[in-house]
């Protein structure tokens, strides 16, 4: 919160060319009211209006849980754990996603006894390893070779569980608990260290999600659990994004702001900021930007990767937008390739392997995505091979 501070009053505001209303909510048609004050506002868009709401993210603090709770039970956000005053005969974490993870990271680093955990999971997930999405000079080999692998994988793979596998096998995707067939994929990261740490816990619940939770009772979809008292209930429930209906960015007087490279929104913001002041029609500008969905289910690996890559394509076409990418501090894997000197063997070799499989890839790639009951349309293997 401090560096949003820091930009919006020592950046935006002495700019004199922005004008800021926090603790608003908005009524459409250019009209919003202060939930303190009750002063009501409306304003003129000389061009357009910005939606940055469409994603609508939700987080634990202000998240309401899909499921009751009895009035007894002592259950609280994940926010709420730095201030827990003394132990609990169980810690009881709610939610297999990211949040659920951190969650089971910050008790493990805090003492708790990983015996004293319970973790419920309605999916396992697959998960991508830290090192492997770092853009800079120093983690170049495990970011590249794991792209390389990526590439190599979709290439080879005869069906979609086979797919899994070989990513799995050259460390792109990784499982916390290998005799489990994940259902989820968020594209979160984890640290080899945090994977060993995770795999501490034993009380994984899998009884599908949960209903109904008591003092000393857990109802789930598929059963129950019971509970001794003083259990701590940590909630890791909320969906970041919900799921959501792509919509053209660019539509009349509206910016939707969605994801264009995958699970990229601060990114995807920036560039479309930049689409919408370089390029001239929206037609251009919504080529450009076509929407990469959130994922969800394991098989959205699939799909949003082959948006993703087409996005890649289409910008790698406009020099002006692979100059922008180059400079742009939210993009270093741009720099970081480009930057590769020629006579570097060893590196200029790691993207010839990358390289040499993508017309492969991205064919093979289509053809698993059409055995999907929903399949994307992908750019064609020729262009690829462009």
């Amino acid at each position: 919160m401090h560096i949003f501070d820091n930009v919006m009053n020592h950046k935006f505001l002495t700019s004199d060319r922005v004008s800021y209303y926090p603790m608003c909510e908005y009524l459409g048609n250019n009209k919003f009211t202060s939930t303190t004050s009750g002063q009501a506002f409306e304003v003129t868009v000389n061009k357009r209006t910005v939606d940055a709401t469409y994603l609508n993210t939700s987080v634990p603090s202000t998240h309401t849980p899909n499921f009751s709770i009895d009035n007894d039970v002592n259950f609280v956000p994940l926010n709420n754990l730095p201030i827990i005053q003394a132990p609990h005969s169980l810690y009881v974490v709610v939610g297999g996603g990211k949040t659920g993870i951190d969650a089971c990271i910050w008790l493990l680093e805090n003492q708790v006894d990983p015996d004293k955990i319970m973790w419920i999971t309605p999916r396992d997930a697959w998960l991508i390893d830290r090192k492997n999405t770092q853009p800079t000079e120093e983690f170049f080999f495990d970011t590249m070779e794991a792209q390389a692998a990526q590439m190599e994988a979709m290439a080879n793979a005869s069906d979609i569980d086979n797919l899994f596998e070989r990513l799995e096998n050259a460390g792109v995707l990784i499982r916390i608990d290998k005799n489990i067939k994940p259902e989820m994929y968020h594209g979160a990261t984890i640290s080899e260290l945090e994977l060993a740490q995770l795999r501490r816990i034993k009380n994984v619940i899998r009884k599908g999600r949960v209903t109904h939770i008591s003092k000393n009772n857990i109802a789930f979809e598929k059963g129950e659990n019971t509970t001794p008292d003083n259990t701590l209930f940590i909630d890791c429930s909320a969906s970041a994004i919900r799921e959501f209906k792509p919509l053209p960015v660019f539509n009349g007087h509206v910016i939707t702001l969605q994801m264009i490279r995958i699970i990229q929104p601060v990114f995807s913001a920036a560039l479309i900021a930049h689409i919408e002041a370089e390029y001239q029609n929206d037609d251009q500008k919504n080529a450009l930007t076509q929407v990469v969905p959130a994922p969800n289910k394991s098989n959205d690996w699939l799909t949003v990767n082959a948006a993703n890559m087409r996005n890649q394509y289409i910008w790698s076409q406009d020099k002006s937008l692979q100059k922008w990418l180059y400079f742009n501090r939210l993009d270093g894997f741009s720099k970081m390739v480009v930057d590769i000197s020629k006579e570097d063997i060893a590196k200029q070799a790691v993207l010839n392997r990358l390289r040499s499989n993508i017309p492969a890839g991205m064919g093979n790639l289509t053809r698993l995505i059409s055995t999907l009951k929903s399949p994307v349309k992908l750019i064609d293997k020729e262009k690829a091979n462009a």
